[in-house]
């Protein structure tokens, strides 16, 4: 005989964590009753249970509202995201019939606009039931504080408490206004130390790394110049004759090809950070998340 042990979450009632939402945001029981359309007392008595479960007083009962404690200030941070989750869950079920359903993906901007965007149609043809929301993400974060459900990552896969799957590396290049190439000013690599080196904020190393490539020992021309936060920014920045940056090919690839940006050494430069699919490993069966995982894996092995 095979027994299944269910552990009991240390969860309130949704009653009494819809009470004392509504009563942190109306400062007021009365309100907040009126809001959940129930009595006033019935308000108070989920607040008072809710209080002694937790041991912590979370309002200070002034003669005419309420205020917030530090522990219910608190409290409240994390309860609406999770119930405005919650809820968000129960409307997806209803609409998509148990098909699909909504998922937030935090991205890194310019790789959302430059490669995961175009492709996206596809995504959305094979998978009609799947809502796919985009949200913008340049570093890791806690996935409990965040609502979202995964992140196209750029780094290492070493994001605590989640699961990743590896998707694209990149080569970067250094580009130019194409004026530079037609009047010749870019020989050789050295000559771009005549020039202004525009730098990503995020990846302050790249002209270091690209000095140390082509041998080029100058250290403080490699960490001078202007710095800017996205790659879409540098590459108008690039266009308007601002200056030279170091920028992976496939996000300037169209522009490459259109002729609006110019490389002028074919001499790649190789990171050992790559682009992953992280998630949060209680989310590694939900269906939404599977979908794009094997989508993404699919886009990421077509040229």
């Amino acid at each position: 005989m095979s027994y299944i042990h269910a552990m009991r979450r240390k969860i309130p009632s949704t009653q009494a964590l819809l009470a004392f939402e509504a009563a942190a945001h109306r400062g007021s029981f009365t309100l907040a009753a009126q809001d959940l359309s129930v009595s006033q007392s019935a308000v108070s008595h989920q607040i008072l249970g809710l209080e002694q479960d937790l041991d912590v007083s979370l309002f200070r009962r002034l003669p005419r509202q309420l205020e917030l404690t530090d522990a219910g200030r608190s409290l409240l941070a994390r309860v609406s995201p999770a119930l405005d989750s919650l809820e968000a869950a129960m409307l997806d079920l209803v609409s998509s019939k148990g098909e699909g359903g909504t998922l937030e993906l935090g991205v890194v901007p310019t790789f959302a606009t430059k490669w995961l965007i175009p492709r996206m149609p596809s995504f959305l043809k094979a998978h009609p039931h799947v809502t796919l929301n985009l949200a913008t993400r340049l570093q890791p974060f806690d996935f409990s504080l965040t609502g979202l459900d995964a992140a196209i990552h750029y780094g290492r896969p070493d994001w605590p408490g989640t699961e990743s799957e590896y998707l694209m590396g990149e080569d970067s290049v250094v580009v130019c206004s194409p004026a530079l190439i037609k009047k010749r000013q870019l020989r050789k690599p050295a000559d771009v130390l005549k020039f202004t080196l525009i730098h990503q904020s995020t990846r302050p190393h790249a002209w270091r790394d690209w000095f140390q490539l082509v041998g080029i020992d100058d250290a403080q021309a490699a960490g001078s110049g202007p710095k800017y936060e996205l790659f879409s920014m540098i590459a108008q920045a690039v266009k308007a004759g601002l200056g030279l940056a170091v920028l992976p090919r496939f996000l300037v690839a169209d522009d490459i090809a259109d002729g609006t940006l110019a490389v002028p050494f074919e001499l790649s430069l190789s990171s050992d950070f790559a682009y992953y699919l992280v998630w949060p490993s209680q989310k590694t069966s939900w269906r939404p998340l599977v979908q794009l995982r094997e989508w993404l894996r699919e886009q990421a092995a077509t040229p």
